[in-house]
């Protein structure tokens, strides 16, 4: 299913670590207590900050202001953080005698492939890394999941703060998390897009113009096609979606990372209060759970040293438009 949320996968990809890779120029482009990033490395940061950020906020999130610096300047910012944090991470695990389990490890190797598989020719290129180097490097952004997750559950949560938060929140909650089910068409080019939204939209037959349009070959070989199942609020911010759709809306053509979709809505599902009720519990506990870890992590990297390496940081290439 394309376009698919892997929030797991997410998780790990947007801490992922890299150590060093071999076949490609590289250079280093800081120290971390004494520790050399090389210019891969921070080029996955790079990657995977921009990819959070987009999904978080939509490709206007360039156009913001974050007090006083741009989006471009707070996501190369927030990578490099990142790789503190992991660094003070391994620290923590090594004092504390924490390691991976095997399946943990063929875990990680897994999503290594994903990851790899995921990636364009273009964007593996600005990052320099080869796929042999991604299996280690993925280890150590599961073992920075795993000290977080120990260091959350020294977080205790108020129920009562818990059931605020609930009462304040609960429209929102709810409008966040309708499921909407579309079936989609990709297309490569503007004019081809407009063409199939203006024939979907007299009444031809959807999965027709999917058969005949749709560029997206593993899409056409699955038994869902073009068929997604997306959250109202990741649906979107990933689509550039600023209206509610209606059960069988077609959209106009959306532009996506340089594709264009056709979306048409089959299905829309409303959480209940009770599920409502859960997803805010959760929701408030990983709010303050992430603060409390932040804290934690913050404390452990406000006395790294950290240098930049002279001319290093000049001309580097981003990862959106």
């Amino acid at each position: 299913m394309r376009m698919k949320k892997n929030w797991f996968l997410s998780l790990l990809i947007g801490i992922f670590l890299l150590t060093g890779c071999g076949g490609f120029s590289d250079e280093v482009i800081a120290k971390i207590d004494g520790q050399e990033i090389m210019k891969s490395e921070y080029m996955v940061y790079l990657y995977t900050t921009t990819q959070s950020f987009v999904s978080a906020a939509g490709n206007d999130v360039w156009n913001m202001d974050f007090d006083g610096q741009t989006g471009e300047e707070l996501v190369q910012e927030r990578a490099l953080s990142t790789i503190q944090s992991v660094i003070a991470a391994e620290k923590y695990a090594a004092e504390n005698n924490i390691s991976l389990s095997e399946d943990q490890i063929q875990d990680a190797h897994a999503s290594a492939d994903e990851f790899w598989e995921n990636l364009t020719e273009e964007d593996r290129e600005k990052m320099g890394i080869e796929k042999d180097s991604l299996y280690t490097l993925m280890e150590e952004s599961y073992l920075y999941s795993v000290v977080n997750e120990i260091l959350a559950a020294e977080c205790a949560v108020s129920e009562d703060a818990s059931q605020a938060y609930y009462e304040e929140n609960k429209a929102e909650i709810q409008d966040a998390y309708t499921l909407y089910t579309v079936d989609s068409i990709m297309v490569e080019d503007e004019t081809t897009a407009d063409e199939v939204a203006d024939k979907a939209q007299s009444g031809e037959d959807f999965a027709a113009l999917f058969d005949a349009y749709d560029v997206d070959e593993t899409a056409k070989e699955s038994d869902e096609g073009g068929r997604m199942t997306l959250y109202k609020s990741y649906m979107n911010n990933t689509f550039g979606i600023d209206e509610d759709l209606a059960l069988g809306q077609i959209t106009d053509p959306l532009e996506v990372s340089g594709s264009y979709f056709i979306l048409k809505v089959e299905e829309i599902s409303v959480p209940t209060e009770s599920d409502v009720l859960t997803l805010a519990e959760e929701s408030y506990r990983s709010q303050v759970q992430t603060e409390y870890v932040e804290a934690r992590m913050s404390e452990m990297t406000k006395n790294q040293t950290v240098e930049k390496i002279d001319g290093a940081w000049e001309n580097l290439e981003s990862f959106h438009e």
